[in-house]
């Protein structure tokens, strides 16, 4: 089965997409995540943020929210870095506070992708990976047939 036009997400709380739904203006997904380099996506083993010994080491984390119109197009992306998670999750709860008339629930968007940071965030279409095939970064979530919006970490 080919990738679809909009790609079904499963709200589910305290989980993955505990923080997707609805808002006056149209759909959200937020989240809290450590990046994923640009460089080290566009060419694997290629990891930018090295210790003096020359060890990858994790990226800093993100305070994520990324906002769609009613048919799941990308509008924009509100990207915030920061040094732990503690404060990532503070800062996104800051985030989805300021929608309007927000509900959680089940979302469907289309593939989108934002370069920010240095790193790569996005639904991306990876079918030339595995056909009918995308996934979420820097979260690594992936989204497959039967596209009921479940999905795998």
């Amino acid at each position: 089965m080919p990738t679809p036009e909009l790609i079904p997400i499963a709200y589910q709380p305290d989980y993955h997409t505990d923080t997707i739904g609805a808002h006056a203006e149209g759909l959200f997904f937020g989240g809290v995540c450590r990046g994923w380099p640009v460089a080290a996506f566009e060419e694997m083993g290629k990891w930018p943020w090295r210790d003096e010994r020359g060890e990858p080491i994790p990226g800093p984390w993100f305070a994520i929210l990324h906002l769609f119109d009613q048919d799941g197009r990308h509008l924009s992306s509100e990207i915030s870095p920061f040094t732990d998670d503690t404060e990532a999750d503070q800062a996104l709860r800051r985030m989805v506070a300021r929608l309007r008339d927000m509900e959680y629930g089940d979302i469907a968007i289309r593939p989108f992708r934002v370069d920010a940071h240095d790193c790569v965030f996005g639904l991306i279409d990876e079918t030339d990976r595995a056909d009918g095939y995308v996934e979420y970064y820097p979260n690594h979530i992936g989204f497959y047939e039967p596209w009921d919006g479940s999905y795998d970490t």
